[in-house]
């Protein structure tokens, strides 16, 4: 997939993107969890076998219903 660039300029679009700045996200957010005023449990939606991660994989890329996140087991 490509984006149309040379269109968006000839239109003068703005395009704003960038990252997350995990470094200053994350431990609030695991401080949180760990005191258990957040339970990130209610996200899951998939469990599979560590041996089903391609499938996994792409069943949340095509953006399938009911693909939120999923757990990965070993067993």
């Amino acid at each position: 997939m490509s984006y149309p660039i040379g269109q968006a300029m000839n239109k003068n679009l703005t395009i704003r993107m960038g990252n997350c700045d995990h470094r200053s996200v994350t431990p609030p957010l695991l401080d949180l969890v760990a005191s258990g005023v957040f339970d990130p449990t209610a996200f899951i939606t998939q469990h599979k076998p560590i041996k089903d991660v391609v499938d996994a994989y792409l069943n949340f890329d095509r953006r399938e219903e009911g693909w939120l996140k999923t757990v990965l087991t070993t067993q």
